[in-house]
């Protein structure tokens, strides 16, 4: 069967990945490529050497003006990760060739730096993210008469005698909006939320796997809150009239991300008394 693919020469794929210490060229990235296997005599690779114009006809980014010589040179290919080789040619409109060329110079620039001593003593300046959490509405539901009403025998049988305070089965519900901040002057990368505590949101907003929060910038999820109450109307109106519940004293929060060279921080967020807490944590 004919091959009609321009792919890279052996020295290429193995070169390529040296000239950027085996990290990931997706600067929003930077992840490690090898590792150890669990067989002395292996290491585990998950790196690809992708082309920036594509190796066929009707591939992401193709050129048909490029020769075969062009095409599998060193100089159209990137060292990715595996997702980040997928992602580059399922979007190809946003990873353009000079995006794609522009994280190639800049994986190589960096990694020259590290080998001759320049980026060494670089200290990485962390970004610091808050959030908030700010009430929108709520409401309490009707989800039917409860079994402790007062019951009063009718034409023989017996039903459940309902007076102007009857005992109901309650939803009560609460919507947010929760607002991550990014108050400083550095990126934070790939940021998630994660519930930890006691109590939890019965639904939040979930970020998309690889994002970014520029500086003095900030993203908007939605969450809700539900809880259910047996009882009367204005237990459940004393209920809901706490714009952060009190069950949220149980309710916390880890906010996960990362610098520019991918060093991990986390934000906690407590709820104490009613009033948000912010806390930037070791790990």
């Amino acid at each position: 069967m004919t091959n009609n693919r321009d792919d890279f020469k052996k020295v290429t794929i193995e070169v390529l990945p040296k000239r950027v210490g085996y990290l990931c060229s997706n600067p929003d990235c930077r992840k490690s490529t090898i590792g150890a296997n669990e067989i002395p005599e292996k290491a585990t690779s998950i790196g690809i050497a992708a082309h920036i114009t594509a190796a066929s006809g009707g591939g992401p980014r193709y050129d048909e003006n490029l020769t075969t010589e062009q095409r599998t040179h060193i100089d159209n290919a990137i060292w990715l990760c595996s997702n980040c080789a997928t992602l580059i040619d399922k979007d190809e409109k946003k990873y353009t060739v000079a995006i794609l060329n522009n994280w190639k110079n800049l994986a190589e620039e960096e990694s020259t730096k590290k080998l001759n001593g320049e980026a060494q003593n670089k200290k990485t300046e962390a970004p610091f993210l808050e959030a908030d959490l700010i009430w929108k509405n709520g409401g309490r539901y009707n989800q039917g008469y409860s079994t402790k009403n007062p019951k009063e025998v009718i034409d023989g049988r017996t039903v459940y005698s309902v007076s102007n305070h009857p005992i109901i089965y309650w939803e009560i519900e609460w919507r947010f909006n929760f607002t991550i901040y990014n108050n400083s002057s550095f990126p934070a990368y790939n940021v998630s939320v994660e519930s930890i505590g006691k109590e939890h949101f019965t639904h939040i907003d979930k970020l998309s796997k690889v994002n970014n929060i520029p500086p003095f910038q900030n993203v908007d999820l939605t969450a809700k809150y539900s809880l259910y109450h047996e009882g009367i109307s204005t237990e459940a109106d004393e209920i809901m009239k706490h714009r952060i519940p009190k069950k949220f004293n149980d309710l916390i929060l880890r906010i996960k991300y990362f610098d520019e060279d991918r060093n991990e921080h986390i934000t906690l967020l407590k709820i104490v008394n009613g009033e948000l807490v912010n806390e930037k944590a070791s790990h």
